[in-house]
């Protein structure tokens, strides 16, 4: 039986014998039934469907049925070496089940409870898909090794499981039975960047934990020894790279500390990325192997200022934010949110967004420039303005998959049912669903929401082809509540109007700052009849909606947005905070430290 591959880049060819299986069984060779059902299941691992045809449909099916039939058999038996393989494949297993007409293991968890010597079985077949529910903390009693390995894969997957209501609190219900007893710490990142998008409110009290324990068990014996240059400063991203938000949004305030300091890179190497290494006098590579990071270049430093642009997207700088690598160590928004409890002093953050109570979303004291917070890179795209599509009205959702939501498809649902007359929501999804299978769930929770007819997902495509496609959309909405920012200024840049969601935190009022900047208030919604409301006015108003495309293709984006002195007033901020730092430091004050453009 073979299963054909949809990606055009997948040769990976997928073969299911189940007389094989069932022999291996038979002969009790369990070690080898192990190895062939890990393989079987690495494809899906490896190859995302974005669509099934009826013969793929029943192979998976078959499959399926076969490998959950011969897991949950008494007898057969995991080896040692075969335990954290399976366990690894947690997320792959529930989104495979999903995808099947099975969708869920919950049929065999009941059977496993029956059986003894299951806990490993358990673990496997046991996610935030299944609506049978176990104590999290009775996993950490019977082998906190192996509870630990479970807790940090069952977060993998985050990104595509936020639009499914159920799912989505058992992923926070998850977040609030974090254990102390937690010793061992894989792939954490996908914990620490999803906190937020999971749960907006206990993000800070789960980060802090997770933050202690990276101290714990990864950095606690970890001696720096810092002979601090005052003119010393250096930048640690994995993500120093055109194309990239985190060098669209960081370039520019970098680019104003090397013409006054010496400033040096500190990348995370990624496989067929090269980092911008211009204007750096010196580059080093932070590598991280088998869980540990090579540390060499950073063991004996000259730094004054460690400057992260984004925290929290890799595990590389979540590790190096708990440690003390120099006298003053400072964030800006990569990531928007706090790191709540690393070693960071000061968050660099944008006044005219922050809300007048901003401090309390920070473990970091805000230094708040007068400005957004963050600089633009101009894209390197050339709008080609098409007439849109309207039948059915094309409306581009750039979300990201870890944005949607129960409450924001809600709202969509709103919108179709008001507008009367057919729409399509394109909602680009990014990478946050196109990996080990998450696609086809993702999908399907969406279209408990909305009728097939009125969405499209569109998995990660490259930035040309994502801007092409956004070019067919009459006009965009905002994601809620964590909203875009490059995603507006796409937006812009093509001509389209976005409709965007004010919230209470930065991550949620970037895109109404922006329209703000560019003097178009009017699409800033502060609830959600407005939200809704100022939707159905462009969808019904077509006058209105070429009016608007029309001032954005006539608008000076450069002076608006991509010329933004606010980078030379990031660099009189990093002046400020090495001159004062000591006094900063002694101060009992925490409110936010105003930086004036000129001084």
């Amino acid at each position: 039986m073979t299963l054909p591959t949809v990606e055009k880049t997948a040769e990976l060819q997928w073969q299911f014998n189940p007389h094989t299986l069932l022999d291996l069984y038979r002969q009790q060779q369990w070690d080898t039934l192990s190895d062939v059902l890990l393989q079987l299941l690495r494809h899906f691992e490896q190859v995302t469907y974005l669509q099934l045809t009826p013969p793929q449909q029943y192979a998976i099916n078959a499959f399926v049925k076969h490998f959950l039939y011969l897991f949950t058999q008494p007898d057969y038996i995991i080896s040692d070496r075969h335990v954290l393989p399976f366990l690894s494949l947690n997320g792959v297993i529930a989104n495979l089940v999903a995808i099947s007409s099975f969708r869920t293991t919950d049929p065999w968890l009941l059977l496993l409870e029956q059986q003894p010597n299951n806990f490993v079985k358990l673990l496997t077949l046991y996610s935030a898909r299944n609506r049978r529910q176990y104590p999290i903390n009775q996993f950490f009693d019977l082998s906190p090794r192996l509870a630990s390995f479970w807790y940090c894969y069952c977060f993998r997957h985050y990104a595509a499981l936020c639009a499914n209501p159920y799912t989505k609190q058992r992923l926070r219900d998850f977040m609030a039975a974090f254990d102390e007893r937690l010793d061992m710490l894989v792939e954490f990142h996908h914990m620490n960047f999803g906190a937020t998008y999971i749960d907006g409110e206990g993000d800070r009290a789960f980060k802090a934990r997770l933050n202690r324990k990276v101290r714990e068990l990864i950095t606690r014996n970890i001696q720096i020894r810092n002979h601090p240059q005052p003119r010393r400063i250096g930048v640690f991203s994995g993500r120093w790279f055109p194309g990239t938000s985190v060098y669209r949004n960081f370039q520019p305030f970098v680019k104003a500390l090397q013409e006054t300091y010496e400033v040096v890179l500190y990348y995370f190497p990624r496989n067929g990325v090269t980092p911008d290494t211009s204007g750096f006098v010196a580059t080093y590579p932070i590598s991280l192997s088998n869980g540990q990071l090579d540390l060499s270049p950073l063991i004996e430093n000259d730094l004054m200022v460690a400057y992260y642009p984004d925290i929290g997207m890799d595990l590389e700088n979540i590790i190096l934010s708990n440690l003390r690598l120099a006298p003053i160590q400072v964030m800006s928004y990569g990531h928007s949110v706090s790191t709540f409890g690393a070693r960071i002093d000061y968050f660099i953050a944008g006044g005219a967004v922050e809300p007048p109570q901003a401090a309390q979303y920070y473990s970091e004291r805000l230094v708040l420039l007068p400005g957004l917070g963050q600089g633009f890179v101009r894209p390197p795209y050339q709008p080609q303005y098409p007439v849109p599509a309207t039948d059915p009205l094309v409306i581009n959702c750039s979300w990201y998959a870890q944005k949607v939501n129960p409450h924001l498809l809600q709202l969509l649902r709103w919108i179709v049912a008001e507008s009367q007359q057919p729409l399509l929501f394109q909602i680009f999804a990014g990478t946050g669903a196109a990996t080990r299978n998450d696609f086809l769930p993702f999908l399907r929770d969406i279209q408990q929401f909305l009728p097939p007819q009125s969405v499209q997902v569109i998995a990660y495509k490259p930035y040309a082809e994502y801007m092409a496609l956004m070019e067919r959309g009459a006009f965009a909405l905002d994601s809620y509540p964590f909203g875009g920012d490059n995603t507006v200024v796409d937006s812009l840049l093509i001509g389209k109007p976005i409709i965007t969601y004010e919230g209470q935190r930065w991550y949620g009022r970037i895109g109404s700052a922006i329209l703000r900047q560019v003097g178009l208030e009017e699409l800033v919604a502060t609830s959600d009849r407005e939200y809704v409301q100022k939707a159905l006015r462009l969808i019904k108003d077509a006058d209105y909606r070429q009016s608007l495309s029309q001032q954005l293709q006539q608008m000076d984006l450069d002076r608006l947005l991509f010329q933004s002195p606010e980078k030379e007033v990031f660099r009189q901020a990093i002046d400020y905070l090495i001159a004062n730092h000591e006094a900063l430091q002694h101060s009992p004050a925490r409110d936010p430290i105003l930086i004036c453009a000129n001084g």
